[in-house]
């Protein structure tokens, strides 16, 4: 680990293999790892991509842990590793959707499934499984990615997915806190208000995330506004991360944001540099920054001189990157 900074950011790349700049960025920053994308696995033959992560794991420095190697690799439309990887569909109809023995243990096989062929592609970390509750018809960008209509649903499908997965040694992460199925807009694109009141959010939106966190090492904040909890973004807000997520639930595992690029967020430099400071502020302890280089840049950038300033920003910085470190030395 370079410095604290460094710790806690994911970045990516660009193709199949590392260019210069991006090898000379791995090996002089050591970022906490890389997320993949569709553009950086040969979809002829997705076991190539081995030689990317294999060289990625070789620019750690001496000493350091694993680098995290994440994807979103949910199935169905969310897949990025395509055929013949293993993948049943849509979260939301695997097993025809029930919640029956066989339904759920079909699930846990499944999900082990998944996560032994993506530890044999150097793949430790799984952006999955979709947490949220499809309660929103309109909603499109979430949908079938749920695996249930309900709290119990949700909770019991996923839960046996994240099981499966986690048997096989690959890490998974419960999104997007504190619930994004009832968004009407793509978070993707522009900013997403849902404006459920605080009883519903508990008894629904809530409910998955806190029953399944024994079972999670991490869970992905969403860059959805929830005005019963607080008039900002979900990752830029201490309520939700820190009141709610870590106090009230006794999350004690890595908060890790949604991608930075999204449209979500401002987009413009001087403004995305003070979201990247303020989601760590509020408590995310991982971010994602999913493209282009000069990004990942900008973002150390603003994070250190942010900590040079502000002594209390540096600790809470540290805090973050001794979650990341410790998480790190658990992974294959």
């Amino acid at each position: 680990m370079r410095d604290a900074a460094s710790a806690v950011l994911v970045a990516a790349v660009e193709g199949m293999d590392l260019t210069p700049d991006e090898e000379r960025f791995f090996k002089e920053e050591s970022p906490a790892g890389v997320t993949l994308f569709k553009r950086n696995i040969p979809q002829d033959d997705h076991h190539k991509l081995t030689a990317l992560t294999m060289r990625l794991q070789g620019t750690r420095s001496s000493g350091e842990p694993p680098m995290i190697i994440a994807i979103d690799q949910e199935g169905g439309r969310v897949s990025r590793i395509g055929a013949p990887f293993p993948n049943e569909g849509a979260a939301l109809n695997i097993a025809g959707g029930g919640v029956d023995q066989n339904g759920l243990k079909h699930l846990r096989s499944y999900g082990a499934l998944v996560g032994s062929e993506l530890g044999k592609l150097g793949v430790n970390v799984n952006f999955a499984p979709v947490a949220d509750i499809h309660t929103e018809p309109t909603n499109i960008s979430i949908g079938d990615r749920c695996f249930g209509h309900t709290a119990e649903q949700v909770t019991l499908r996923a839960g046996a997915f994240l099981e499966g997965m986690q048997s096989s040694h690959v890490l998974g992460c419960l999104k997007h806190f504190p619930g994004q199925g009832h968004a009407k807009v793509d978070t993707h694109e522009g900013t997403a208000v849902i404006d459920v009141n605080l009883r519903t959010l508990l008894t629904r939106e809530l409910e998955p995330f806190k029953r399944l966190l024994p079972l999670a090492k991490m869970i992905m904040i969403s860059h959805s506004i929830f005005p019963a909890l607080c008039e900002r973004e979900a990752s830029r807000s201490r309520v939700v991360i820190m009141d709610w997520l870590r106090t009230r639930l006794g999350f004690t595992g890595v908060v890790v944001s949604d991608d930075m690029n999204m449209g979500a967020l401002p987009q413009d430099v001087e403004n995305w540099k003070s979201a990247m400071i303020d989601a760590v502020a509020a408590g995310c302890d991982m971010l994602l920054v999913c493209r282009h280089l000069p990004r990942y840049i900008m973002a150390l950038e603003a994070l250190r001189n942010e900590s040079a300033k502000s002594a209390a920003f540096r600790l809470r910085l540290e805090d973050a990157a001794s979650k990341v470190i410790k998480l790190r030395r658990e992974l294959l």
